[in-house]
């Protein structure tokens, strides 16, 4: 390998008071020296967020700044694929920050499975008051899978596919021969991105560590109270998937199709799509014949019963559960 063994590509958009958190944490790393260089995707930024990028890059040789027109999370992330110039891309959001010896784990992994297609880790959630795992279900030992669409047959089924792009480490050859980039414009750019990055892996490797934290912030994207945007752009991105759903084998395409049901249920439910201001937005035609599960099956007919019915149930289900 030669010159940097990972970007890492870090979009920024109004992020100066964690900024230097984040950047500090990848400058950190272990046993890189030299294989590191960091992205700083200066999106718009109409605070202190861009000063604060080139100042960094004055600092420290390996951080590079690049100022562009607001463009979106998306658009900044295909900013820095474009220059990266490392043989690996990370993604690390500005407000969230990872551990030292990320960068370490993944270069081992890298070397013990001769540089596969993307790697995929584990992380922290954490909203100020506690922190839980990301993965749902947690594995115990560093594994490798063959191909793409086995990893995400396994992963459907076990209804533990993580798609945030920042759980994953992709070659960077590898984006550039399959043309993957983020789409641009939309919410849950990382529904659409990860599961059509992954069918066209030829190797997977995944980590059992917790390496990134996600921090939830009041007035992060994730966060806002207007869902009608949320509501339409993952209803489009789901369509699409059903549609990719429908040029696979049938496992693997009953599996997708069980996944996007699933996700537009959890929609439903989160944006509580009884309301007066969603109520437009619901398409029950998404709903008949894609469930793969009897609790799906039973979460269907629920919303064709009553919507609001479905949430409540669901409440209850998941009070349950704690």
């Amino acid at each position: 390998m030669n010159g940097y063994l990972f970007s890492v590509i870090v979009p920024v958009y109004n992020v100066e008071t964690c900024l230097e958190r984040c950047v500090d944490s990848i400058l950190a790393q272990e046993q890189t020296e030299g294989q590191i260089e960091i992205l700083l995707i200066d999106d718009g930024s109409t605070d202190g967020s861009g000063v604060l990028c080139d100042r960094l890059a004055e600092r420290f040789s390996v951080v590079k700044a690049v100022h562009k027109e607001n463009g979106g999370l998306s658009s900044a992330r295909n900013a820095g694929i474009e220059m990266a110039k490392g043989d690996y891309v990370l993604f690390v959001d500005s407000d969230d920050f990872i551990e030292k010896h990320t960068c370490r784990l993944l270069e081992q992994a890298i070397k013990k499975y001769s540089c596969p297609d993307a790697l995929s880790f584990d992380g922290w959630e954490d909203n100020g008051r506690r922190r839980t795992p990301i993965r749902r279900l947690p594995i115990e030992v560093l594994k490798c899978t063959k191909d793409g669409k086995t990893y995400l047959l396994e992963h459907y089924k076990e209804r533990n596919l993580n798609v945030e792009a920042w759980l994953y480490a992709y070659r960077r050859g590898f984006l550039f021969e399959q043309n993957l980039r983020f789409a641009e414009g939309i919410l849950h750019e990382d529904v659409e991105f990860t599961p059509r990055a992954l069918l066209v892996c030829k190797r997977i490797v995944e980590l059992p560590d917790c390496l990134y934290h996600y921090v939830i912030r009041e007035n992060s994207i994730s966060t806002q109270k207007n869902r009608e945007k949320n509501i339409k752009d993952l209803f489009c991105t789901l369509e699409k998937q059903v549609l990719l759903a429908g040029q696979q084998e049938s496992e693997l395409k009953k599996w997708m199709k069980d996944a996007a049901l699933d996700s537009y249920l959890n929609m439903v439910q989160e944006a509580r799509m009884y309301q007066k201001q969603y109520r437009k937005l619901l398409k029950k035609s998404f709903l008949p014949g894609k469930a793969a599960t009897n609790w799906n099956r039973f979460r269907v007919l629920l919303c064709f019963v009553s919507v609001r019915l479905y949430c409540f149930m669901n409440d209850c289900y998941k009070r349950l559960r704690v």
